[in-house]
This record gives structure tokens, sequence and C-alpha cells, in this order.
């Protein structure tokens, strides 16, 4: 009994390490905290957080349904990549990280439909991404429309500024 016992404990502790880490996102500053209290910038945040859950659990048509079908993203692989382009990269392994952390630095409503973003991610890219092993820092903005009834990413910049090799555990 209690081998069985000893090897569930391990085969758990074994998944929980390979489960992807959650995403999350966190306020910069006081603006961003009190933004955040509008339902309109909590929904958009809401859909960054299952953008980032979808990234982590490589699930590219997850992850493109929250892209507008035009969307554009200045990627941090110094090009401009479309929609169809993102979701093969997850699918790929271009796209593959444990960890993806958002600071937003600035969140705000544009008119009545748009809601822009801005901040920095941490994040750590595995297997055959670019950088893979290493510990990422890049400034970001996004553009969140929801014309069509759902919030959707219509631009998106990501700029590498920093790369930090893992710390050992």
């Amino acid at each position: 009994m209690r081998t069985w016992i000893a090897a569930l404990t391990a085969a758990g502790i074994i998944l929980a390490g390979a489960a992807p880490a959650l995403a999350n996102w966190k306020a910069a500053n006081a603006t961003v905290e009190a933004a955040a209290k509008d339902p309109v910038i909590a929904a958009v945040l809401a859909a960054t957080v299952r953008m980032d859950e979808a990234i982590l659990k490589r699930d590219a048509e997850a992850f493109g349904g929250l892209f507008d079908p035009a969307a554009v993203v200045n990627s941090p692989y110094n090009n401009v990549a479309t929609r169809d382009m993102a979701m093969q990269r997850i699918r790929n392994g271009m796209i593959d990280y444990t960890s993806l952390e958002r600071s937003i630095e600035f969140a705000a409503r544009r008119g009545a439909h748009d809601v822009i973003l801005m901040g920095e991610e941490r994040y750590t890219p595995v297997g055959v991404s670019q950088y893979a092993g290493q510990v990422l820092r890049r400034r970001t903005s996004e553009l969140w429309s929801n014309e069509s009834g759902g919030w959707k990413l219509v631009l998106r910049q990501a700029t590498v500024i920093k790369v930090e090799p893992m710390q050992p555990k």
C-alpha cells in the first residue's frame, strides 16, 4: 500500500512539474489598478490571460480565436506576422514558452470599441523557440477591439529588450 501511495505521490509531483505555469498579469502602477476596475478593460485583461494560457498550452486554435482575422503583429522575430502566421508558429514550436508574465503599465479605452494595453512581458521559451532556455523581457503594445461582439487582438508590437540566462533551481 505504501509503495502504491509513494508512486502516486511521485507521479503527481512529476505531473505538476510538467504542467505549464499559469498565465498572469500585474498592474505596474495605481493608474492601471484603477483602470482594471472598468468592466471593459477588465474584459480585455481577461482575454489576454486566455491568450497567454493558450500559448502556454500550445493551443493554436484558442490562440488564433483571440485574434481579429486581419490582425498583424510586429513580432520578436523582427518581422510582421499575420494571425495565421502566429498560429503556425505555435504549431511548429517557434512559440513555445514555459512561463509568461505581463506587467501592464498602461490600460485605457480608445473610443467605443477599442482598448490599448502597453507594458512589459517576461517569458521563458523552450524547444525550437528563438532563445530557448533563456529568460526574455520584451516591451509590448496591443490594440484590442470589440467591433464584432467579442474582444479580439487587432495590433501587437513586441520587442525583445533583454535576454537573461536561466537561473539554476
